[in-house]
């Protein structure tokens, strides 16, 4: 078990607290734990871009079909307005190859999910649980409750029909989830969707996907608790040299002033030690 409270030690400040985790957490303390610095305690804003606005829009789009008993087209009509409205505000240039991509998609997508209809449950509804006493979060695509199991499906929109391992994990927490909740089997699927392919993929529930999640969690409390003061994390957390965002210049600054400062305390130590002897 990890003593929860170790997440919120550096809240004092925060507009959010560090809890409950969830897996999108997880996810950026595996890839880049100076920019999960960046957003989760110094409260950077999270960027977005045309990919992941597109993603968005397929789902919010298609989930008229359960809700407003949507056709096909009127499906792709909200998704476009959706897409629009999202990236209206981007800084980056009109994405065409992103905004392509949404009628096939939705087209698909809609297919494979019209045979739920009769079944469907939620959109976008959230989900709690905890992982060795860490609460944690999400929020599940399309869920459908049949006669003899909860069925957990979750969109993956892709350029390239590639499962990700780091799918699995969210997976797994959306089984765990959802196992403690109903009495029903609970099966979990991700449609993946490309331009040209659409289909479902199983989740194979397996141990070692909430034990990856242990494991960072014990990372990272590791680190946590080894910081007094949230600045004490430049020194566990230091940033990727690739990094170019405004904001990340002036952490990596930060970074190499405090790395500067902790090299001259130990030559100084070093050149107090030689007056010593």
């Amino acid at each position: 078990m990890i003593d929860k409270e170790i997440f919120t030690k550096f809240d004092k400040g925060l507009d959010k607290s560090m809890l409950p985790f969830s897996i999108s957490k997880v996810k950026k303390w595996k890839s880049n734990q100076a920019q999960f610095v960046l957003t989760y305690i110094y409260g950077y804003p999270r960027t977005t871009n045309h990919a992941m606005e597109r993603g968005n829009a397929v789902e919010f789009g298609l989930h008229q079909m359960f809700t407003k008993s949507a056709n096909s087209n009127e499906c792709f009509d909200t998704a476009i307005n959706y897409f629009k409205s999202a990236t209206s505000f981007l800084e980056e240039d009109p994405d065409d190859k992103q905004y392509n991509m949404i009628a096939p998609m939705v087209e698909q997508c809609f297919d494979m999910l019209s045979p739920y209809k009769d079944s469907f449950l939620s959109f976008q509804g959230r989900i709690d649980t905890s992982i060795m006493g860490v609460p944690f979060y999400g929020f599940t695509d399309f869920v459908f409750e049949k006669e003899d199991e909860i069925l957990i499906v979750d969109l993956k929109t892709k350029q390239k029909f590639m499962p990700v391992h780091d799918d699995m994990l969210q997976m797994a927490v959306y089984k765990k989830a959802f196992d403690e909740n109903f009495e029903k089997p609970v099966n979990v699927k991700m449609l993946i969707c490309t331009p040209k392919r659409c289909e479902f993929v199983n989740y194979i529930p397996d141990e070692k996907y909430i034990k990856e999640i242990e494991m960072n969690l014990f990372q990272c409390a590791n680190v946590f608790n080894a910081c007094n003061i949230a600045d004490d994390l430049k020194s566990f957390c230091p940033p990727k040299l690739d990094e170019t965002r405004n904001c990340w210049k002036g952490y990596q600054q930060d970074c190499i002033d405090s790395a500067t400062k902790e090299l001259e305390k130990k030559n100084d130590n070093k050149k107090g030690l030689y007056k010593n002897k």
